[in-house]
């Protein structure tokens, strides 16, 4: 196996089977130390960015009383937030694909490791009233058992998840594209899923932005409001099918310096059936995508090659907002990413039956583009 120049990268592929239940159930959280001095400037600064359509323009601030009240004169060339700089899609062959590949997870020195976050209760959605002034509760009911738990994300590595807002740019102009999930996966690096990026901006000579929000709750990060990042640069595989649904983002500010990151692996298929995988997201149906909810311990029951990757399939509930979050498995050395949520998918088996999986992307390509991106950037 070539052995890449990337910091924590094993020499040696480990593919000892992830811990089970038991092993995990029986690690204690250990505390967070004092926390460094990066992070707590960034908490500070808590900055809002503007971004002028041409060169030579400048937005106007000026106090308007004497109480402290100011007023920023945006104009019709200067928006709120920090557009992209470029995205490509990868052709398959760039990134290689060593078979067996892990990459270390970061551990910061100052972090503790929480095994056990705080369950809590999802935001009760704001209700529509009719002219009668009856009650209704928007987008229905789920009327079956649904195992997503919200939780609080503080500690590692559940700081490392963060909810992704994607936006379309027609000059100053920002159209919401919509929101998922992405993981840190370097000091500068998050993946999340290629279908939430819209390509399609390229072809029309648009602009593009996309926030990455780590450990957001309720619209913040647990880690403070200036924790957060625009993403710079994008590269994803071209022409994805599910089982290479991946893109890698170069965030403007290295956030993992101070969160850490998460390891991955290339999944092995001697580890299926295993309750071994938790699957984070930011879904709508739960807390109206503004917290964070976890699935766990629950097994890849099939994988089948796809595209450059391999589609991981299971059973774990998912939905709108869950695009993009981290499919990872806990070993000695902390957890690993083996997939990144896609979607769903149909399986129709003679002469009526339908199967039907939720899948991730994952196989060798989830750990070699992840090298590429650390390699490059």
């Amino acid at each position: 196996m070539a052995v890449s120049n990337v910091k924590g990268m094993s020499k040696e592929y480990n593919n000892k089977v992830p811990w089970h239940v038991d092993k995990y159930t029986s690690m204690d959280n250990t505390p967070d130390r004092e926390e460094p001095k990066e992070l707590k400037e960034l908490r500070v600064r808590s900055p809002v960015y503007l971004s002028a359509v041409k060169k030579g323009i400048t937005p106007r601030l000026e106090k308007v009383d004497k109480d402290g009240t100011w007023v920023l004169e945006l104009g019709d060339e200067v928006m709120i937030g920090r557009p992209g700089r470029e995205a490509k899609m990868l052709p398959r062959a760039t990134v290689k694909k060593d078979a067996s590949v892990e990459i270390k997870p970061n551990i910061p020195e100052w972090s503790g490791i929480t095994y056990h976050p705080k369950v809590v209760a999802a935001r009760e959605p704001d209700l529509l009233t009719r002219v009668s002034g009856k009650k209704v509760r928007p987008h229905g009911y789920v009327f079956g058992p649904d195992d997503r738990e919200v939780y609080y994300p503080n500690g590692y590595p559940w700081r490392c998840v963060g909810k992704v807002d994607v936006w379309y740019i027609i000059g100053t102009t920002w159209y919401y594209f919509g929101s998922g999930t992405g993981a840190l996966v370097g000091d500068n690096i998050m993946v999340t899923s290629s279908h939430m990026f819209p390509w399609f901006v390229g072809s029309v000579g648009w602009g593009w932005g996309m926030k990455f929000t780590p450990a957001s709750y309720d619209g913040v990060s647990t880690q403070g409001s200036g924790v957060y990042s625009w993403c710079e640069v994008g590269h994803g595989y071209s022409n994805h099918s599910q089982g290479d649904d991946l893109i890698v983002m170069k965030l403007y500010t290295p956030l993992g310096n101070s969160l850490g990151w998460f390891g991955s692996k290339t999944y092995d298929d001697d580890w299926e059936d295993g309750n071994y995988w938790t699957k984070c997201g930011y879904p709508g149906a739960l807390a109206g995508g503004n917290r964070p909810s976890r699935v766990t311990w629950f097994p890849i029951v099939d994988d089948d090659s796809d595209g450059a990757g391999v589609e991981l399939e299971y059973k774990a509930d998912s939905g709108d907002g869950d695009s993009g979050g981290p499919v990872f498995g806990w070993w000695d050395s902390g957890p690993h990413l083996v997939g990144v949520h896609s979607g769903g998918e149909e399986e129709y088996e003679f002469p009526w039956y339908i199967i039907k999986n939720n899948v991730a992307a994952g196989g060798s390509v989830l750990p070699n583009l992840i090298i590429w991106a650390q390699n490059n950037w």
